[in-house]
């Protein structure tokens, strides 16, 4: 059996080992996430060297070992250098997906869209001027849906109409309004702030009011904590998301 293997991948982690090797984390349309070892890559001569960075686009040439899931780089060539030249903002923005997906067993089956939607999201929040923040929630919101976990950002969990929001309720994924908010949930809800629902309800063409729409930082905390909670729930872990603290 041909054990060459040829595919895109986005670098999504890189982990120096031993004196001249690396271990890659990387995204594939195919195979999902994969490790890779690349053997003396860092050696000086190696030319090469420039092809392993953190969030590099690549044609690559792998070599799958029989013996383990392990796959070991042969030749790239190099697509695109998503954070060359990025400023530090962009870059955390940029950061912020791979840091969700690396928590989270990516199938082969939703590999290819989650693929696209992370390649298309590079290119595009590198465009944005203004609340970057509110482009990296909409792509949460589309990987929700991507691998089955998709909540509505418009309608009441309760009483399905399209309300203000007045909280989260993690237990229904969902969100709550004002007419149907009760404070016996306390315990099991968390509030959201006029601000935050506005953006929430807004999500799914937010592109449309990126530049007229106004974010404060606890807004930023309050719909963090929506889709950390809404992931952590059902992949029944603690995910975290500790990049877009450093914004």
């Amino acid at each position: 059996m041909n054990r060459d293997i040829k595919t895109k991948g986005i670098i999504i982690k890189k982990i120096n080992f031993r004196e001249t090797s690396v271990i890659l984390d990387v995204l594939t349309p195919d195979f999902g996430v994969i490790s890779v070892m690349a053997k003396g890559i860092r050696n000086k001569k190696s030319k090469n060297t420039g092809m392993i960075e953190l969030l590099n686009e690549l044609e690559l040439n792998l070599y799958k070992n029989p013996n383990s899931d392990w796959y070991i780089y042969k030749s790239a060539h190099l697509i695109y250098a998503h954070l060359f030249g990025i400023e530090h903002s962009a870059s955390i923005l940029m950061q912020a997906p791979v840091e969700i997906i690396r928590q989270i067993i990516i199938s082969s089956d939703d590999s290819q869209a989650i693929y696209e939607l992370l390649e298309t999201y590079l290119t595009y929040i590198k465009t944005v001027e203004k609340n970057g923040i509110a482009i990296f929630w909409r792509f949460l919101l589309k990987f929700c849906r991507i691998i089955g976990i998709e909540f509505s950002t418009t309608s009441c969990i309760e009483c399905s109409q399209k309300k203000y929001f007045h909280a989260y309720f993690p237990q229904k994924h969902g969100f709550i309004c004002n007419d149907c908010y009760h404070p016996v949930n306390d315990d099991q809800i968390f509030k959201l702030n006029k601000n935050a629902s506005d953006i929430i309800s807004k999500l799914n063409n937010i592109g449309n009011y990126i530049n007229e729409t106004s974010i404060t930082k606890p807004t930023i905390k309050q719909i963090n904590r929506v889709f950390v909670t809404h992931l952590s729930e059902h992949f029944h872990k603690k995910i975290h998301l500790k990049s877009i603290e450093l914004l």
